[in-house]
């Protein structure tokens, strides 16, 4: 996964690792970014992956895949 455009998650990558991000502070972090989805599908294939990824926290994706889901939360604006 590569994006051309400057993402906010490499820009100050220790925001999307902080302890205790809710799951409205990680939607808002990655608010308007491009590579949502394949973030997100990313970080769901991936269990070791801690932190935000493509909106979402290291607790929500572990849900998503006990619901055999491919990470159909809602999306930022």
């Amino acid at each position: 996964m590569e994006a051309r455009e400057r993402l906010r998650c490499r820009a100050d990558p220790d925001a999307y690792f902080a302890d205790g991000v809710r799951p409205a502070g990680a939607r808002a972090l990655c608010g308007g970014c491009s590579q949502l989805d394949p973030c997100r599908q990313f970080a769901l294939v991936r269990p070791e992956l801690v932190g935000v990824w493509g909106g979402t926290t290291r607790r929500e994706r572990e849900a998503l895949r006990r619901q055999g889901s491919s990470g159909g939360l809602p999306t930022a604006s």
